[in-house]
C-alpha cells in the first residue's frame, strides 16, 4: 500500500510487503530519491511519530524541513493504523470472528 508517490510528494512511501508474525517488525519504506531508500520498522515509526527530530538523524541524504518531517509522520501514522487494523483483523479471524 502506497502512502505517497512522487507525483504529489517529495517522498515515495509504502508498506513493504512482508511475511512476518509480529507487527512490530512490519516495514515502512521511504524513498527520498531514486538512490535514497530507507526502511523503518513499525516500532521505529512509533518512535519517530513521538519525536520527529530523530528522522533527521536517520534520513541522511537530504536536509528535512519541519514541513517534510510533519508530512513523513503523517504517512507513518497511516502505516501504523493500517498495520494495526490488519493484525486486529487477523486475530479476529483466528478467534472465529469474535
Amino acid at each position: 500500500m502506497s502512502y505517497s508517490r512522487w507525483i504529489n510528494s517529495g517522498f515515495y512511501t509504502y508498506w513493504c510487503s512482508s511475511k512476518l508474525y509480529d507487527k512490530r517488525d512490519e516495514l515502512f519504506a521511504c524513498h527520498t530519491s531514486l538512490d535514497g531508500q530507507y526502511m523503518f520498522t513499525y516500532t521505529e515509526c512509533t518512535k519517530f511519530i513521538e519525536n520527529p527530530e530523530e528522522l533527521r538523524e536517520r534520513i541522511t541524504d537530504q536536509d528535512l524541513t519541519d514541513i517534510e518531517l510533519h508530512e513523513l509522520t503523517l504517512y507513518m501514522k497511516s502505516f501504523i493504523n493500517d498495520v494495526d487494523h490488519s493484525y486486529d483483523q487477523k486475530m479476529s479471524e483466528l478467534r472465529g470472528g469474535q
